[in-house]
């Protein structure tokens, strides 16, 4: 098989062809456009893989070769190093080596959503970037009621008898200005996260069971959304533990000469947004009367530590949540185990 290797810029690429003994057949610079894309790498006979490096453009160059090669392969930057570490790097070169690690198989891959996958990741990041804006203009209008004297405990500065009483006792012509300001803001940016709620939700439902992911216990729409915007395909996880490590909920375990070093410890990697938003599906769960909660509770008697608890039970969650989706199966609290306690 042919490998087609890319290196990747915004307005051209280098493209390296080479066969399966590591000979270059041809290199040229091509624009890192669909169709100029499309046009090149389709005009090469024969059976080949594209591969380039994971980065902003790959969904674009996934979508625009995929029907035109046998494999696509985007593969993690982070373990190239025989690309990252030359010190003659240069775009013909790292083309080079590039088809040399997939000669190799010393690449590792990146999975690519396709639509409306890539367009759900997006809106959820954007989201989650509204509301750390929301709770900046809220701290501004905060803080402009400290400064001013004004009580500003609870939310009651954020609804519109409580903008009027604060408007009255603002005293200066320039500081009503800039709350006013703020409250405008605060409603743009309102108004802008509920149509995005809108449209997450639109294309949630497109991806995954959103409806049966609710059912479980801490499992909400915000929740459920996340889960299967950034999980997208359960089937390609190959064994419960690398989706655990994807979600962050992996342990790390040290070895030498074949034994364990130390105490396994929680993975410090994973997808934050995945892992964030399990934590709190598994606490707001702990404190309800399911199963899950039961579960939670047995841990706790047998001297488990609280971060621990709550870890295992967001591991329990992501294996219900799955078995859900693949089995399209509704959530059954009795299947749920509780160990049992000697106490």
């Amino acid at each position: 098989m042919k490998i087609v290797s890319l290196d990747v810029h915004t307005e051209t690429s280098q493209l390296c062809l080479s066969n399966e003994d590591g000979t270059v057949v041809f290199e040229m610079q091509v624009s890192t456009q669909a169709e100029e894309l499309r046009r090149v790498i389709g005009g090469i006979a024969g059976p080949k893989c594209v591969v380039f490096e994971e980065g902003p453009l790959t969904g674009m160059i996934s979508d625009a070769v995929r029907d035109l090669v046998d494999e696509v392969i985007s593969c993690d930057p982070a373990h190239n190093a025989l690309i990252a570490r030359a010190e003659d790097a240069n775009d013909e070169r790292d083309a080079r080596r590039l088809a040399e690690l997939v000669r190799l198989r010393s690449v590792r891959s990146v999975y690519v959503p396709q639509e409306p996958c890539r367009s759900l990741r997006s809106l959820l990041v954007y989201d989650l970037g509204l509301a750390g804006e929301l709770g900046g203009v809220r701290n501004k209008i905060k803080g402009l009621c400290r400064r001013n004297g004004i009580p500003s405990a609870g939310t009651g500065v954020y609804g519109q008898s409580g903008r009027k009483r604060v408007m009255a006792n603002l005293g200066s012509a320039a500081m009503r200005w800039q709350m006013e300001s703020l409250c405008r803001l605060l409603d743009a940016l309102q108004a802008e996260r509920g149509n995005t709620s809108k449209r997450i939700d639109s294309l949630a439902r497109k991806v995954g069971p959103v409806e049966r992911l609710c059912t479980i216990p801490g499992v909400g729409p915000v929740i459920a959304r996340t889960l299967v915007g950034w999980i997208a395909e359960p089937t390609r996880f190959k064994s419960r533990s690398a989706l655990y490590s994807y979600a962050g909920l992996g342990l790390g375990q040290g070895w030498t000469n074949w034994q364990p070093v130390g105490r396994a410890r929680a993975s410090r990697r994973g997808n934050r947004c995945v892992k964030r938003a399990l934590f709190l599906a598994a606490r707001s769960a702990s404190r309800g009367h399911s199963a899950l909660a039961r579960r939670y509770q047995a841990r706790r008697e047998e001297g488990w530590e609280d971060r621990k608890a709550i870890r295992d039970l967001a591991r329990v969650i992501l294996k219900i949540a799955v078995l859900l989706w693949r089995k399209g199966a509704t959530y059954d609290d009795a299947a749920v185990s509780v160990p049992r306690t000697s106490r």
